[in-house]
């Protein structure tokens, strides 16, 4: 017949297609409902208020004579209908509630968005500005801790990208190591050279970020950037150029710093404990007062850096350059080291407690940096 609708027939192994109802009668199913949930509200007040009441007086007399039967009641009826009040009261406060919190998620939500959106402006300010309005959504809200983190690193990233390590400059000698480390770190800061970037890594090292999450800042150039004191535990910046860069009683924990150059850099006080400086340029830093207690430095070059005060106990020193360092007021015990480590002139290790490596405890397992650099100076590693 021409006004009969055709069952849609299956292609073999599938399913047949099933099509929805139209949207009025879920209308109708949800108006049923409401007055399903009216009348059952209804008819339990009208039990609570008129039923009840002379059941509870009966129940709370054993059934003996009461004067004035009718005022006990209504006595009993007031009392039900103030407790009903009460609980409506709390129901509309719940409710409430829920409402409010609702509409703080959508508060929440239309920041954030507006926030990353602001991000690709022209406009620096206008970038600088969306990224302290995410700082404040990370602060505001537990929740959206971790997209804040994960959406600024990304920031960083795209726009401070740092020069490979084959694309480095690289001194001839020792003697020439400051000089190109002064002439690679240019004269201007990072906040004046990249206003936003510079904000992206200031909110990144002090805005709170669920436990366990990683600041993945790998490969970013932070070249002059004044980080004191900021919280970048357990952080991924292997390969990162922190040339000069200031870091000033900075919590750097179980850090990837693996291949990073952190030439002439500003460590006094840092806590590098457990972190990893595989293959990281350190000459002429300033690492005073570090703790650097189990921390991997195999193969990191660390000629003429300060490190009075600082602790090596437990440190991987294997393929250390050390040349020109001052030891004499740092802490070695249980270092670890080899026949290729370079220790400064007339320095005894064994004598500071350091370890051959043959008589060492285990050492800890490494880090993120994916596989093992050739033996030597750090300058010969490539990305």
């Amino acid at each position: 017949m021409a006004g009969t609708r055709r069952r849609p027939q299956a292609l073999p192994g599938h399913r047949v297609r099933e099509v929805p109802r139209p949207a009025e009668h879920d209308s109708d199913r949800s108006w049923l409902l409401g007055v399903g949930v009216a009348v059952v509200s209804v008819t339990l007040v009208v039990l609570l208020v008129v039923v009840a009441p002379r059941h509870l007086l009966d129940w709370d007399t054993s059934g003996a004579r009461v004067p004035d039967r009718a005022k006990a009641i209504n006595d009993i009826r007031a009392t039900l209908l103030q407790g009903l009040a009460g609980l409506a009261l709390l129901v509309g406060a719940f409710f409430t509630w829920r409402q409010l919190q609702v509409s703080r998620h959508g508060q929440l939500t239309g920041r954030f968005t507006a926030a990353v959106e602001q991000l690709g402006h022209s406009s620096v300010g206008v970038r600088i500005g969306a990224i302290f309005a995410l700082e404040r959504i990370a602060v505001d809200s537990r929740d959206d801790r971790g997209a804040v983190v994960e959406v600024l690193c990304l920031f960083a990233q795209r726009n401070a990208l740092a020069l490979t390590l084959d694309a480095r400059p690289s001194p001839r000698a020792i003697a020439h190591s400051q000089e190109v480390a002064l002439a690679h770190a240019g004269e201007t800061l990072l906040v004046i050279r990249s206003p936003d970037v510079h904000a992206a890594v200031t909110v990144l090292g002090r805005a709170p970020r669920p436990k366990g999450l990683e600041l993945r800042l790998q490969r970013v150039d932070l070249r002059r950037t004044m980080l004191d004191f900021a919280n970048l535990e357990d952080a991924d910046l292997h390969y990162a150029d922190l040339t000069n860069v200031h870091l000033r009683g900075a919590n750097l924990k179980r850090v990837d710093l693996s291949g990073t150059w952190l030439v002439r850099a500003v460590l006094m006080d840092a806590d590098l404990r457990q972190a990893s400086l595989r293959s990281v340029l350190l000459c002429y830093a300033r690492l005073d007062g570090a703790d650097l207690r189990a921390t991997d430095l195999s193969n990191a070059d660390l000629t003429a850096a300060f490190v009075e005060g600082a602790r090596f106990e437990l440190a991987d020193l294997r393929g250390a350059v050390l040349t020109d360092t001052d030891l004499a007021e740092a802490t070695l015990t249980g270092a670890v080291a080899d026949d290729t480590t370079v220790w400064p002139r007339g320095f005894d290790p064994a004598a500071a407690g350091v370890l051959p490596a043959h008589d060492a405890p285990p050492l800890r397992p490494l880090s993120l940096f994916p596989q093992d650099p050739p033996s030597g100076s750090a300058r010969g590693v490539s990305p």
